[in-house]
């Protein structure tokens, strides 16, 4: 059978254009409040249906954004996790997860609002199955971290693991706004990372106080345990 022969090369930077111009709106508006014409529009689409046609909705874009970056991102973890040499430790894991998102500051010719899609996408979508699914390297890490901490009572460690990703996009996204604003410059880039790794190091690890092992003692506690659980971009 012969094969099928590849869309015309325009196509493709149609969708490239296409998944771009979302990942910026989606990140500085909301997902749920740009409409599909004006991500058209800001693609230079003359067709304004395109979005529609190549994605078929909103849903479907917002997919075509996470697998246009999350592949790549987690293969560089892998890479980090595999040369990585000496003692494997919380530092360790949170270097190899955070540093593949900190390279996502770069300058680049599109500009740089990833980080902020992501926050977004968490505001969005609960249901990170397919993130897990796009990033197998970023779920081992997370287990790596969660048995690092598996001394902790197992509700404590569940909520720190549950809300890292939060943790780590809220800083980042900030940062990448800031970068755009030119209120952080990118030579304050690594200062970022190396202190964003030593604050979830320090939470992640922190020691229960009386007040929260008091808490724990009580048949209702209160807390609240949700989170964005085993998310891992």
């Amino acid at each position: 059978m012969a094969a099928k022969p590849d869309r015309p090369a325009g196509t493709r930077l149609g969708e490239i254009a296409l998944i771009l111009a979302a990942e910026r709106l989606f990140a500085e508006q909301g997902i749920a409040a740009v409409p599909l014409r004006r991500i058209n529009q800001a693609a230079m689409q003359k067709n304004m249906s395109a979005a529609h046609y190549h994605f078929g909705s909103r849903d479907g874009l917002v997919r075509a954004v996470l697998m246009h970056r999350l592949p790549a991102l987690d293969q560089r973890r892998g890479v980090l996790v595999s040369r990585g040499a000496g003692s494997r430790d919380i530092r360790f894991y949170l270097d190899a997860f955070i540093h593949p998102l900190i390279e996502e500051l770069m300058a680049r010719d599109e500009g740089n609002f990833f980080l902020r899609f992501m926050q977004q996408y968490e505001r969005y979508r609960g249901d990170y199955g397919l993130v897990r699914q796009l990033t197998p390297e970023s779920v081992a890490i997370y287990d790596h971290l969660a048995r690092l901490i598996g001394y902790l009572p197992e509700p404590i460690s569940r909520l720190r693991i549950g809300y890292l990703i939060n943790m780590i996009h809220a800083v980042l996204a900030t940062a990448e706004e800031r970068l755009g604003t030119g209120e952080v410059s990118r030579g304050e880039i690594d200062l970022i990372a190396g202190n964003l790794i030593d604050m979830v190091a320090s939470a992640l690890a922190a020691p229960l106080s009386a007040e929260t092992l008091a808490l724990m003692a009580q048949e209702d506690t209160g807390v609240d345990r949700g989170g964005t659980a085993n998310a891992t971009a």
